[in-house]
């Protein structure tokens, strides 16, 4: 594999950064380009910058695309069609429909396309454990995709594969309506000038749990949250979320107990499994409660 040359666009960055170490790791000669031009993180890194970024391209054996959201499809149309028969393309975004139509319409036949997406982020030591979604255009797969497969499963990750539609439908619950509300909960603690860190001071493990997990999502970049935000089918799960807030409170508001219990008691039956969901939270808090 010591032949085989990689340029991930947007390899300065944290998620492009991890990648270039893991694939340099994997024998790739791997080179990395970036618009804010930061020659010193590729040098910190340990791989080569491109100073040429067509021609790094076309001289690939595999190129990532590791850029915010907004900017992944238009990357993808301006280096595509200078890719050569036999190499991959590859991106590590958020979403997936809209990048995937970019591949397929701009890169010559004969290019594999598959679009990944990493479900953890930079700060995770490696692969072990970590899930991660790939969709492949299933008329544009040569052997690279399943030997970038076998790379993520040696490495202990669990695979799963879908449709780019499919992938947007999910993540705009397991993404876009999860960082909602966590934001939510944050931007109401800064409306309310409640006091975060007295209130540890009185915390259940529960609340600290969640706080924490709060403090997780705010502690990063604002700008990748919210292009997450930007799925098409995220507005529909952000307005239903907030309907369904604002039924409960009006239950509450009404003195209509039975109602709220009502709408929870519905909750749970669509949920289910709640009693393993709750074993499995109680085994977290008793793990936290011991460390403590």
């Amino acid at each position: 594999m010591t032949d085989k040359r990689m340029l991930i666009i947007g390899g300065t960055g944290a998620t492009g950064s991890w990648f270039a170490r893991y694939f340099v790791e994997k024998g790739f000669l791997v080179s990395v380009w970036g618009p804010s031009g930061r020659k010193e993180k590729a040098a910190e890194i340990g791989v080569e910058w491109a100073d040429d970024l067509m021609e790094a391209v076309e001289e690939s054996q595999v190129v990532v695309i590791s850029v915010p959201i907004d900017r992944t499809v238009e990357v993808i149309e301006s280096v595509a069609g200078h890719m050569l028969p036999g190499s991959l393309l590859m991106d590590l975004t958020s979403l997936k429909a809209g990048p995937m139509e970019a591949m397929i319409r701009s890169a010559p036949p004969g290019v594999d396309l598959l679009g990944t997406h990493p479900m953890f982020g930079p700060t995770m030591p490696s692969l072990r454990g970590q899930t991660i979604i790939l969709t492949p255009a299933l008329d544009r797969l040569g052997e690279w995709p399943d030997v970038m497969r076998s790379f993520f499963e040696a490495d202990g990750a669990k695979i799963e594969v879908m449709t780019p539609a499919e992938h947007d439908r999910v993540m705009a619950v397991v993404q876009a309506l999860t960082h909602f509300a966590y934001i939510g909960i944050g931007a109401s603690l800064e409306a309310l000038d409640f006091d975060v860190e007295r209130s540890r001071r009185f915390m259940s493990p529960v609340y600290e749990i969640m706080l924490d997990f709060v403090g997780r999502i705010l502690d990063q970049s604002p700008d990748l949250y919210a292009s997450i935000q930007g799925n098409p089918l995220a507005h529909e799960v952000r307005e239903t979320f907030i309907a369904q807030c604002r039924r409960l409170s009006d239950r509450i508001d009404a003195g209509d107990l039975e109602g709220f219990q009502d709408i929870m008691r519905e909750a749970a039956l669509h949920f289910g499994h709640t009693h393993q969901a709750l074993e499995r939270s109680d085994a977290i808090i008793n793990r936290k409660v011991r460390r403590d």
